[in-house]
């Protein structure tokens, strides 16, 4: 019979190993094993710009640190989409695989279902990227989410990739180096329009392919950037937009880019601009919704300078810029001049530039084209 003394040790031992084990690190869901062998060696394959290619499967990702974050984003209908995710940090399944993410300019994400996204490095350094292998503490995921669903933390846009199954590692991502600014309707006329079904009803799209082939200078390792009226950017790859790639230029959400691959919810509604490495695409009416109207001599329109400078065409006052019509004229202007014209919207669907009063430049009945002179 145990005298009371150690009956009171064994007590306060038991008491102590139970407090300890409250304080231990809880185990996350993600860390589990489904114990289906065939669903534990589901691979991520991880190429690209590396030497060989590269696999994880879901067991090996179960071993990594985990996290768990609450998931949320938003559908193209306005409903947003909350839940519960868990699994490894891109990094660690990189590093895991001996790839140091730093070294790379862009990682871009593949689902099964042939969905896509790019991820740049801003993205990367300010966001919790997470492979999630649990959703709302489901261990087996559902074949649309299987083997894992890209999840970043604070992100409300199209870096939401289900059935994650490739992933593409970029080094090199050429500068941009913007010399050319078109206006969109003008420069996609003549090519015939494609009724894209969106949501039961078809609307006219244009073919990115055939915009792209309009372009003096197409560098196919550069982003293709898309920069909403509210002020959203996402970044594609140009190899990607390449094919069955189209902007949706009528009915709801218009200007928006659509593709087969692309998830209804996960699309740039009502774009602004989107650029390659040396040209920008606008659409005036969005861009004046993004970054509003200038007065001049009772005109309210674009001013010419504001729109360069929103498509990141650098150091414009130390350049020379022609204006090209879509009736031929042509006006030469030094950069630090453009801030006195304006491209106005009008119901005919032209868009004309005016100058401010005292100007010598002639005006152009219908903008085409702004590039930089040789």
């Amino acid at each position: 019979m145990l005298s009371p003394k150690i009956k009171y040790l064994v007590i306060l031992v038991s008491l102590f190993c139970f407090m300890l084990s409250g304080c231990t690190e809880k185990q996350v869901i993600s860390s589990k094993s489904t114990g289906n062998p065939a669903y534990e060696t589901q691979k991520i394959v991880i190429e690209g710009e590396i030497e060989g290619t590269k696999e994880v499967t879901v067991e090996e990702m179960r071993k990594l640190p985990q996290v768990e974050l609450q998931g949320k984003f938003q559908r193209t209908t306005g409903q947003v989409e909350e839940f519960q995710a868990a699994g490894p940090k891109l990094n660690d399944v990189l590093d895991y695989a001996g790839i140091d993410v730093s070294e790379f300019k862009g990682v871009g994400f593949y689902g099964k279902d042939g969905y896509y996204c790019l991820v740049t490095p801003e993205i990367m350094t300010n966001r919790e990227v997470v492979l999630a292998l649990a959703i709302d503490k489901q261990l087996e995921l559902p074949e649309n989410l299987r083997p894992a669903r890209l999840c970043i933390q604070g992100e409300l846009g199209p870096y939401w990739v289900r059935m994650v199954d490739k992933i593409v590692l970029y080094k090199e991502i050429p500068r941009k180096e913007i010399t050319s600014v078109w206006v969109f309707n003008n420069l996609a006329e003549g090519i015939e329009p494609y009724p894209y079904e969106y949501y039961g009803s078809k609307d006219h799209a244009i073919e990115v392919a055939q915009i792209l082939s309009r372009f003096d200078n197409v560098n196919n390792k550069a982003f293709f950037t898309m920069k909403s009226a509210d002020g959203f950017i996402k970044n594609e790859a140009l190899n990607v937009v390449n094919k069955n790639y189209y902007i949706k230029v009528a009915g709801n959400d218009a200007p928006m880019n659509i593709a087969p691959n692309i998830k209804l919810g996960m699309n740039v509604k009502h774009i602004a601009w989107f650029s390659t490495n040396a040209d920008a695409a606008v659409f005036p009416e969005e861009m004046i919704e993004l970054i509003g109207e200038k007065e001049l001599d009772g005109s309210e329109g674009l001013s010419l300078a504001e729109m360069l400078e929103e498509v990141q065409l650098r150091d414009q006052e130390e350049k020379q810029f022609e204006l090209i019509g879509v009736n031929g004229e042509r006006v030469l202007v030094r950069g630090t001049d453009l801030s006195q014209g304006l491209i106005l919207v009008k119901n005919d669907g032209t868009y004309p530039v005016v100058w401010q009063e005292g100007i010598e430049f002639q005006p152009v009945s219908n903008l085409l084209r702004i590039r930089v002179a040789q």
